[in-house]
């Protein structure tokens, strides 16, 4: 009888340890089936038509990026036509985000149809880049303060304590002749605060160079002015102001625009004092880009100029600043 009840108990421990295997096996290949139900996409929801239920988000991710060439496009610059003068305006590109359309399919409810999520993609000349900037059409009423700088350097200490007096930024379009003699002048004025904008290498008459001169004239200044500040420079003031479709596409295929000017000083010719504030706030209106070297009367003016602005209500901005505040104009209003 002991002999026979040991066997039936080591039986049932048999069948029990079997049973429990088997629900043990049972469990474990279940247990992703119910991970995917709990934390995978609900159960029928297409992605641009494409069933996702039940996948996690790595691999809806992967699903997106295999649909992304479907509905991505780069963006078209813009083009100007030499022979003709024409000007193909630019067309901004589309880019698939990837991250929040991985968010709408695992936050979408069952059955839903989510399409992926998309957004622009800028070109990098537009077709105001393709025309020089004379003043910015805004009802701010602020304006910008453009020095060109190729000489003056013993001028520009008193300019800058006198910006700094009066709490303002300026923008310096210097030449690059110019930075390699006097480096911790730029430094300076790019430590204080102000723009550090891009007037040439040097100071030919741009019109006559061909585009290739006229990319050097630019890049050459870039590299060095990046390299004393760090800084890449993103506007580029043409010398002479002489400026023309050829010089603004050059400008615009590297990454700037053009500026010129609202109101000129003439301050190169050494006015008085005076007659340079005069001039600074003639026609004065909000969006005004004004004209100014690293001049004696030029230093001497401008408290009186920012004084001025001031008890008008105006405030004196970067160039930078002052595209922020409207849309650029093409011409002097």
């Amino acid at each position: 009888m002991i002999i026979v009840t040991v066997k039936r108990r080591t039986v049932i421990l048999a069948i029990a340890a079997i049973i429990l295997l088997v629900v043990s096996a049972c469990v474990a290949m279940s247990m992703p089936r119910l991970k995917r139900m709990t934390t995978g996409v609900r159960p029928g929801v297409t992605l641009s038509g494409v069933a996702v239920g039940g996948l996690f988000a790595d691999e809806v991710r992967q699903v997106v990026l295999g649909l992304a060439p479907r509905v991505e496009r780069m963006p078209r610059e813009a083009i100007y036509h030499s022979e003709t003068g024409q000007v193909v305006p630019e067309e901004p590109g589309v880019a698939v985000d990837v991250d929040r359309t991985v968010i709408a399919v695992m936050a979408a409810p069952r059955g839903a149809s989510v399409e992926v999520t998309t957004k622009q993609v800028p070109p990098q000349v537009t077709a105001a880049m393709l025309a020089p900037v004379y003043r910015v059409a805004t009802s701010e009423r602020a304006v910008a303060l453009a020095f060109n700088v190729a000489w003056g350097e013993e001028w520009l200490p008193q300019i800058m304590d006198g910006l700094a007096e009066a709490g303002v930024h300026c923008s310096f379009f210097i030449t690059g002749t110019w930075a390699r003699k006097f480096p911790e002048l730029v430094q300076a004025l790019a430590s204080a605060g102000h723009e550090i904008a891009n007037h040439g290498w040097d100071h030919p008459n741009p019109a006559r160079l061909g585009e290739a001169d006229l990319t050097d004239l630019i890049e050459r200044n870039e590299t060095l002015l990046r390299e004393l500040t760090g800084v890449r420079t993103q506007l580029f003031a043409p010398p002479y102001g002489e400026v023309n479709q050829k010089v603004c596409k050059v400008a615009a295929r590297l990454g700037y625009t053009t500026i010129m000017w609202t109101v000129d000083t003439i301050d190169w010719q050494r006015p008085a004092p005076e007659i340079v504030a005069e001039r600074a706030m003639k026609r004065l209106a909000g969006g005004n880009i004004i004209l100014v070297h690293p001049t004696e009367p030029t230093a001497k003016a401008l408290p009186s100029i920012l004084t001025g602005l001031s008890q008008q209500g105006y405030r004196a901005v970067t160039v930078s600043e002052l595209l922020r505040l409207g849309e650029p104009a093409h011409d002097r209003g």
